[in-house]
């Protein structure tokens, strides 16, 4: 079940098997199209100032509100966790890359006339 708020203030439940209006009223101004399947719902709402069209995942267990938040927070801490790695990862090769440049630096400084001898 997924519980939607239409801009209109009222609210409806959508579920695999259909959609039921929440509330002991119904009012609905303008027009409303509701497209669903089993997993979606496509919903269009179309008033004199605007047409807002909106596609809700139909969840079966809980509000989709809850879920979605606690989905979305899981996928970006993922995320984060993969992006931190990453980062580090990218600043250990970069500091190993400047210590060994640094080192070689350090060696041409320290011994200027081995490169004459080498032939360079």
């Amino acid at each position: 079940m997924t519980e939607f708020k239409l801009n209109n203030g009222q609210g409806i439940e959508l579920t695999k098997d259909g959609i039921l209006i929440k509330g002991d009223y119904i009012s609905l101004e303008g027009s409303i199209t509701i497209v669903k399947n089993d997993t979606t719902a496509s919903i269009t709402e179309e008033t004199k100032e605007r047409v807002i069209a909106t596609v809700v995942s139909i969840k079966d267990e809980g509000t989709s509100k809850d879920k979605t938040i606690e989905d979305v927070t899981a996928t970006l801490n993922d995320r984060v966790s993969n992006l931190e790695a990453k980062v580090t990862t990218l600043v250990r090769d970069i500091d190993s890359k400047l210590i060994s440049e640094r080192a070689k630096t350090d060696q041409k400084i320290a011994n200027p006339y081995s490169q004459l001898a080498n032939g360079k």
